[in-house]
């Protein structure tokens, strides 16, 4: 297998519509669909047994929905990340599912290059919300998530400012800034600072 070939399973109980997906992936020269499922115990099984780099899940799947599918394989050691593929776009269920550890969420009825794109920008660490559900996702204050501080710092940072340039900037000490950093960072999951602002950047939490 390519070093860099990123591998996937489907979960949906459409069979046309899993075939389509199976069909475009393979398409692509750096990604491989290694199983696909009816339902999301199967899923949650064939995740388990053959370890891909990323999960594309139907969000209404029977047996286990996507949601907690995402709950199930994210509290297992060195889960894939997980895209749902969805119909809906209601705030409550996809805050849910963001909660539940979905790293990317594409709409059904959209571009099938979404789908692709959604599975590199994951791959890379990164989450991705299809622009059709961002607004109904993101749509709520920025301290619902992060705090009005935490996002400060967070937007310092995103331009251009050093710890001891954004305390100076909020008549903070860089410890205090230090610590607002690595709330934010575990409230998005992310593993560094650059991450974090990567992150808030992609969810529309700053500018």
């Amino acid at each position: 297998m390519d070093r860099h070939e990123i591998t996937c399973v489907i979960g949906d109980d459409h069979e046309a519509l899993r075939s389509g997906l199976v069909t475009l992936l393979d398409a692509e020269d750096d990604l491989r669909v290694v199983g696909q499922a009816r339902n999301g115990r199967e899923l949650l099984e064939l995740a388990e047994r053959r370890r891909p780099d990323v999960t594309v899940a139907d969000i209404g799947m029977p047996a286990i929905d996507g949601i907690a599918f995402c709950r199930e394989i994210t509290a297992r050691p060195d889960p894939p990340a997980v895209i749902l593929y969805t119909g809906t776009a209601e705030t409550e269920v996809l805050q849910s599912a963001l909660d539940a550890g979905a790293r990317g969420f594409v709409v059904k009825s959209g571009p099938p290059q979404d789908l692709v794109r959604a599975i590199r920008t994951v791959y890379a660490g990164l989450p991705y919300v299809d622009g059709m559900l961002g607004a109904a996702l993101f749509n709520r204050r920025v301290e619902s998530l992060l705090s009005e501080r935490e996002a400060q710092v967070l937007q310092h940072l995103a331009n251009g400012l050093t710890t001891e340039g954004v305390g100076k900037e909020l008549y903070l000490s860089p410890a205090t800034v230090r610590s607002y950093t690595e709330n934010a960072m575990h409230k998005l999951g992310a593993s560094n600072r650059v991450h974090a602002v990567t992150t808030a950047l992609r969810m529309g939490l700053i500018s």
